[in-house]
Formats: C-alpha cells, structure tokens, sequence
C-alpha cells in the first residue's frame, strides 16, 4: 500500500483514537504546535498514512490523512489555518494520483474533475508535482490563467491609453500561479500598483523585473490566451520604456513562438589574432559591432591580452532626465562566455553628451574564443539591493573609467550601510 504524505505546508490533527468521528477541535493546532514546520517534510508523516476526505460538516469534507495503525486523523489547511476543502470524486483523482506518484498523467475526465476544485488544491497538487517530477505543461493550464490574462489587459489599456486603472477591481494572483516558476505574476501585480499609485519610479521597476521573469518563463505552461495577452504586455512595456526594448521582445517572441526567435546568442570572436590587424595604432585588435535595441555593442580583443566590451544608444533630448527620475544609475546586464566559464557582469552606463555607455575590460581569456551577449534588461538603483554579490564583485574593478567608478559609489551609497552589496561595492572600488 502506498504511502500518503501531505500536500499543504499545514496541518491539524483533528481526531484521535478512541474520539468520536464528529469530534473537532475549538482551535486548530498547527502543525503539533510548530507553525514554522513543513508538514510535507516531517518525520511523523514518513509512513503509514493514507488519504481520506474529513467532513467538516454535514455538507462539506476536508482533504485529510488519517494513520492506518494509530487512527489519528489530520486536515490539512491553507495559509489562513482554514481547512481545504475537497469533493469525493476530487479525493479519487487525487488519490489515483498519489499511489503512482510521480509517474502519472490524468486523463481528460481527471482534469475536468480537477478542474472544479479549488484553486488551492490545484495549486497544491502541481507545486508537488513541479519539485518532484516532470509533469506535462498542459497540467498547469489548471491554474486560473484567466485572471493573469484579465490583469495583463487592464494594464496594457492603461499604459497605452494612459488611463487609470484606480476605478478596475483589484485582481490578486496571491501565491497561486508559484509552481509555474520565474515569480512573474508578483511582477504583475506591482506593476499593477505602480500604475494605480501613478509612480514611473516603481513603474520601470516592475516592468523590468517582468521582462527578466517572462524570459526565463516555461510558456507552454500558460494556455495560449494568457501567453498573447502578456505577450501585447511586453510590446507596451517596450513602448513604454525603449530600454527594455531587447528584453521585451524575447519575452514576447517566447510567449508567442516557445521560442526566442531574435537573438539566441551572443556575438563570438576569436581570440588568437591576425597579423595585419590594426596596424596603423601598432597595437593589433580586432572588433565586431551587434544590435540589442536599443543598444549598440562592440566587443574587441587586443593583442595587449584584453577583451573590451562596450553598450551605447543615442539619447533624445528628454531622456537624461527620464534617466535620472526612473534609474538613477543604469546597469546593463552582460555575459561573457569563453572555453571555461560563462559569467554575467553589469554595466554602468553613464550619460555623455547625446549618449548614454559604458565599457568594461577583461584580461583576455587563455581559450580560442569570447563570446558576449546582454544578459537581461537594464536594471537601476532601486533593483541595485538585489544583484548577485559575486556578479558585482568582478563588475566594478572591470570598469574603464573613472565616472564609472562613481557610478557604483553611488549605487553603494543608495544600499543600507549594513546591506553586505555595499561593503562589496567600497571593497572593489579600492
């Protein structure tokens, strides 16, 4: 006989042996009085327990477990300690389910069943079967993707059409969409209170969080509906905020295509040089320029044993100051990549007359070739709190300016002076 484990994070044991089966308690008592366990993972469900549906009443029954040798009877509970409610023929699918775990694909009539049971059910039953098998993507179509599809809506009229969205009913997408991986629902729903509040500050923040995290997004796991509405998203964004302009439209390409259908790679060099190159300065290099809107790279290695890479793109008249108000600092992500490893850096771009760039310089890698490519939209100051402590670690002594330098004092500067960043920051900086 298979044994069940528990799907929530909580639960309550509700009937002991020897208690009436109507007898419940007058609280319930998480977890064996540990509210900060993980019931999924505790010793005391590691054998013997199998799935029952509990009545709550007369009417209603509650996904439980209940121990073939002791008797004891637990529920299980959401985030509010409330008891989940299940139907008879929802507790069948499950329990099919759990008794050939992990090698199990419901069929049509299953989903259906699935289907009309509570979201936090469904929830439950695909953040199991996302950390411990390979399921189908067509299982998270389960989740209410039309909710993700109405927000992404809303804000595309907002954004386009420049209205408010304060009067449009507030739509929480809460933790249920978890499973699908790459949090972008929480990007949504910030974006959503950006525009609501009117702040271009947490505006460009949620949308640049939202490009990055639709990037890295399994699509085939949103039904087809939800992938164009988000995917009119992307294009807005880009609109919205031209530096996004890159990220979005392989955000967009995946959502419309499963596909990135721009640039999939970085631009490559070789690294041993020909004779002829560069001549005139005596110094030979060699370089190649590549597009990512609204960017303009240029990768180049020197016979002096260093790889350059630099961003730039043209400014309109009022940019700077947009610059200013929404990034404060702008940083490019970027990846370089030779025989050995691969590793992102970031970019301080700084405004200069009509453009905006940076550079950084790396000792020439010892294998055939270099490879680089942008790593995901530029972030700024109020994301700074968020970057990889090694990703800035190399970033900073790789710059080639001195205004460069002060870009990332500042960046340190906006950190808590007790955020570890900061002290990595000032360290580097030396």
């Amino acid at each position: 006989m298979t044994d069940h484990r528990p799907l929530s994070v909580w639960t309550a044991t509700v009937r002991l042996p020897g208690a009436s089966a109507s007898s419940w308690p007058h609280v319930f008592v998480v977890n064996d009085g540990d509210e900060r366990a993980d019931a999924r993972y505790l010793a005391k469900f590691a054998h013997g327990w199998q799935r029952r549906a509990v009545p709550v009443d007369a009417e209603r029954s509650a996904l439980g477990l209940v121990h073939t040798a002791t008797g004891e009877t637990v529920v299980e509970l959401d985030e509010m300690a409330v008891p989940l409610a299940i139907s008879e023929t929802g507790l069948r699918v499950l329990s099919r389910i759990e008794r050939h775990w992990p090698d199990v694909v419901p069929d049509a009539a299953e989903l259906r069943v699935l289907g009309n049971e509570p979201v936090d059910i469904r929830r439950l039953l695909l953040a199991r079967l996302a950390d411990e098998a390979r399921p189908p993507a067509e299982l998270f179509h389960l989740l209410p993707w039309h909710l993700v599809g109405q927000l992404a809506e809303n804000l595309t009229n907002a954004l386009e059409e420049a209205e408010t969205t304060d009067t449009t009913p507030v739509i929480q997408l809460r933790h249920w969409f978890r499973p699908v991986g790459s949090r972008f629902t929480a990007s949504l729903e910030q974006l959503d209170e950006g525009v609501r509040e009117h702040d271009r500050g947490l505006i460009r923040v949620a949308a640049t969080s939202l490009c990055a995290r639709l990037g890295e997004l399994d699509t085939a796991r949103l039904p087809v509906m939800t992938r164009q509405a988000l995917a009119a998203l992307t294009d807005t964004l880009a609109r919205d905020n031209r530096f996004l302009g890159h990220a979005a439209a392989r955000a967009a390409a995946r959502l419309r295509h499963g596909e990135d259908r721009s640039s999939r790679h970085g631009v490559r060099m070789a690294t041993h040089l020909v004779d002829a190159a560069d001549s005139s300065s005596h110094v030979r290099r060699e370089s190649t320029e590549f597009e990512r809107p609204p960017f303009t790279l240029r990768l180049t290695v020197s016979a002096t044993g260093r790889v350059t890479l630099s961003a730039r793109t043209l400014l309109a008249s009022d940019e700077e100051a947009r610059i200013a108000r929404d990034y404060g600092v702008v940083l490019l992500p970027v990846r370089i990549t030779d025989a050995q490893s691969s590793n992102r850096y970031w970019l301080t771009l700084q405004a200069s007359g009509t453009y905006l760039g940076g550079t950084i310089s790396l000792p020439l890698p010892t294998g055939d070739f270099v490879e680089a490519d942008v790593d995901g939209p530029p972030a700024g100051i109020a994301d700074a709190g968020t970057l990889d402590t090694d990703e800035v670690e190399r970033s900073v002594p790789a710059v080639t300016a001195y205004s460069a330098l002060q870009q990332w004092e500042l960046v340190a500067r906006s950190l808590p002076a007790t955020h570890p960043l900061r002290d990595v920051i000032e360290r580097a900086a030396q």
